[in-house]
């Protein structure tokens, strides 16, 4: 790995004081008459750049004694956490302290401190300790670039903490100048590798892999970034081959995670389990084994098993506030309110103005008040934060992006089931089929909104969710599934109100049922109507309550339902009798 970079600048002044400046790494002495260990400290980065770290590691020893500027200090220390030992890396960090003592201001050092607590946060098993190292490495490095922004280890050390944050975007400015510095294999593949996170079908990455194998054909890490390239362009069989190309030595976690990609895009969803799981036991520490698993069984309807799966990555990456919003959605599509709302909580204790876990955790209120008849406590000072804050997002022309759903999307879900909550079902329903329109072509995310529309129960955008889906090989086994439970919570509603209309004359009992039957389908326009007669002619006769029902009736019954008229009729009259209606319940 390529760790300090030649500034020609640095050697334009006397050599004494060039010393006190700490030269980059990789620096050429030929040109002026140097100490004779200068030297060898070039041959020790030599042997560090060609990875020969023992060799290195021997060599930056015999030149501790008569250091001057700390650099064989902080080449050692490097030459020693790269060998991953953990008596080597207890070193690295002794060393390092005694050469903070010695050249406290000489970037290498500090570069060089940044890099071994880099490697230390891969050792820890506390997430708490892991976060604690990689912020020390990302300060550290940060300050070594402000220093000397030519500092090649620091600028990929930074980027190699991005990735270990989940911060894929904040990864590519570092990894970029890193490579600029220094187009190396190295770079180049961990370049790729960020951008293909960031686009599966990046270009630039793919000639960046191809590059990184031209000048080391036998770089593992290469080769697996070219294996993903592959499998992203649907060339599984070519994908296995260059993973293949990968010694049995070289195959880490990483490289099951990709093996278990690879057979998941083939629909062999049992083997890429196995290596994914494969990919834990090489690395507990790894959480993109967990995420796979999380998707894998979301997409095949486990919500219990894929929510399970999240809480398991969460531990080692608590700040992934994407991921969180992941469950939280899941959980709230699982009618899971509490895991919801507290992932959404969690996501605003972080991000205080984040309007998608606002939406979130204003959908968690309304499925309450429809389930339980309140909202949740501080429920109005949310909504007034909420449209602030959207009606900034609106004016600035801000998208927020969470997954395949931008800012827009969140707020018709929220409005749709704002909606639900004022029993205003056409509105909902409007809200929820043009969204279903937008994803039409989209297997997965049909699934999703058929589940979310089931949940809320409008059951006629739901159907139409699963309609759309059922034709689609991925997913038709689940979306018939779907219509089932539709079908079967309508027979029930019918039921019920069977039983409503057979228990007339005990209004207490009809009633009973025809709740039931709204238990069953909330939108179930039979119900409405027997409590709408009940209320209307009985002896439980009450105008307000009658006329609640009829508006009921006819936001969810179809237009061509002959008894429309009936109830419009009859609800025009009751309007005049009983004057305004204060409110509304079903």
């Amino acid at each position: 790995m390529t760790w300090r970079k030649q500034n020609n600048s640095f050697f334009k002044v006397a050599i004494a004081s060039a010393f006190s400046l700490a030269l980059p790494f990789c620096a050429v002495f030929s040109q002026f008459s140097l100490p004779a260990w200068a030297t060898t400290l070039a041959d020790a980065d030599g042997l560090l750049l060609q990875n020969k770290l023992k060799q290195a590691e021997d060599a930056y020893r015999e030149l501790l004694e008569e250091d001057q500027t700390g650099d064989a200090y902080a080449g050692l220390a490097v030459a020693l956490a790269k060998q991953s030992w953990p008596a080597k890396l207890l070193e690295a960090e002794k060393l390092l302290r005694t050469a903070k003592e010695k050249f406290s201001d000489n970037p290498n050092v500090i570069a060089a401190a940044g890099y071994v607590s880099y490697v230390h946060s891969k050792t820890v098993a506390s997430p708490a300790k892991r976060d604690l190292y990689l912020e020390a490495a990302e300060k550290l490095c940060k300050k070594a670039i402000k220093e000397n922004s030519n500092i090649v280890i620091a600028q990929q050390t930074l980027g190699m903490v991005k990735i270990a944050q989940d911060d894929m975007d904040g990864a590519v400015d570092p990894l970029r100048k890193a490579n600029n510095l220094a187009e190396n294999s190295v770079n180049l593949t961990l370049l790729a590798q960020v951008l293909l996170h960031l686009d599966p079908h990046d270009k630039e990455a793919e000639e960046f892999v191809n590059k990184a194998l031209q000048l080391k054909s036998d770089y593992g890490p290469a080769h697996l970034q070219k294996a993903v390239v592959l499998t992203n362009q649907g060339k599984h069989e070519e994908a296995f081959m260059e993973l293949h190309n990968i010694s049995d030595s070289g195959r880490s976690s990483d490289w099951h995670l990709v093996e278990g990609d690879i057979y998941r895009k083939q629909g062999d969803g049992p083997s890429a389990l196995a290596s994914w799981a494969k990919s834990n036991s090489l690395d507990p520490r790894n959480p993109e084994p967990y995420k796979r698993r999380a998707e894998y069984y979301t997409n095949r309807g486990d919500g219990e098993l894929a929510i399970s799966e999240y809480h398991n990555a969460l531990d080692i990456l608590p700040n992934d506030f994407q991921m969180r919003n992941q469950l939280a959605e899941l959980a709230l599509r699982q009618d899971k309110l509490e895991v919801a709302e507290s992932e959404f909580k969690t996501i605003l204790a972080g991000k205080p103005d984040d309007p998608t876990a606002m939406l979130g955790l204003a959908r968690c209120g309304f499925r309450k008040f429809r389930k339980e008849g309140s909202y949740p406590a501080d429920f109005t000072q949310l909504m007034d934060k909420l449209q602030n804050i959207v009606t900034e997002q609106s004016v600035q022309g801000a998208v927020i992006k969470n997954g395949t759903r931008d800012l827009q999307e969140k707020i018709d879900l929220s409005e749709a089931e704002k909606a639900l909550t004022q029993n205003r079902f056409r509105e909902a329903n409007s809200k929820f089929t043009g969204i279903i329109e937008k994803h039409r072509e989209e297997p997965f995310e049909l699934i999703t909104l058929g589940e979310q529309c089931f949940q809320e129960g409008d059951y006629r955008a739901a159907e139409k969710a699963f309609t759309y889906a059922k034709d689609m090989n991925e997913v038709s086994t689940r979306a018939e599934q779907g219509m089932s439970r539709i079908n079967n919570q309508r027979n029930e509603a019918a039921r019920q109100v069977k039983l409503g209309d057979a228990t007339w004359k005990i209004p207490e009992v009809a009633i009973d049922h025809y709740k039931q039957a709204l238990s069953a389908d909330p939108q179930y326009s039979n119900a409405y109507y027997g409590l709408f007669n009940l209320f209307t002619k009985s002896e439980k006769q009450d105008p307000g309550q009658a006329i609640n029902y009829a508006l009921c009736f006819l936001e969810a019954s179809e237009d061509a339902n002959p008894l429309r008229k009936e109830v419009e009729s009859n609800l025009v009259k009751l309007k005049k009798k009983s004057g305004p209606v204060k409110g509304k319940e079903n």
